[in-house]
């Protein structure tokens, strides 16, 4: 039972790291950017995830490879049902959360995701929780846009 969740498990993130580093190219727009104070070559926007992707399938064939070594049992065996549904939650609202850049664009996405997402870790104060969103998603904005020269998605509310 052991070796199949193992198994399973970096076969699926092996799958996600080949598949992003496929459709990086796809999911990453912008113009090449120079990091100030390393090289005078440009890094082109798909670096950065292409090489995530990269230590991410690393990584599945390390737990892959190393499998038969581990003799303790595997805490998702008796992890229960609530913190299963609780994992499969945040994973959907990641899912949500990229399909409404691509509809309402980067700014409101992540003023929507962030607010969200610190409501469901349990903070109830609004008066910081809005505040802090919407400077998070405006000042990561900027940093992609005039840091980085990076373009993110713009949707129909930017």
């Amino acid at each position: 039972m052991r070796w199949l969740l193992e198994g399973t498990l970096a076969a699926i993130v092996f799958v996600a790291g080949v598949a992003l580093f496929l459709k990086a190219p796809d999911l990453v727009r912008g113009w090449a950017f120079t990091i100030p104070g390393t090289t005078d070559v440009a890094l082109e926007p798909d670096f950065f995830p292409r090489l995530s992707s990269i230590v991410l399938a690393a990584a599945a064939i390390i737990v892959f490879a190393t499998i038969p070594l581990r003799t303790d049992t595997l805490p998702a065996v008796g992890t229960t049902a609530e913190s299963y549904f609780r994992v499969c939650a945040g994973l959907g609202g990641i899912l949500i959360y990229l399909i409404c850049v691509v509809f309402l664009g980067f700014v409101v996405s992540t003023v929507l995701f962030v607010a969200c997402a610190t409501v469901a870790g349990g903070y109830r104060n609004l008066l910081v929780i809005i505040p802090t969103a919407i400077c998070v998603a405006v000042l990561l904005r900027l940093v992609f846009r005039f840091g980085l020269h990076v373009g993110l998605p713009v949707g129909v509310l930017i």
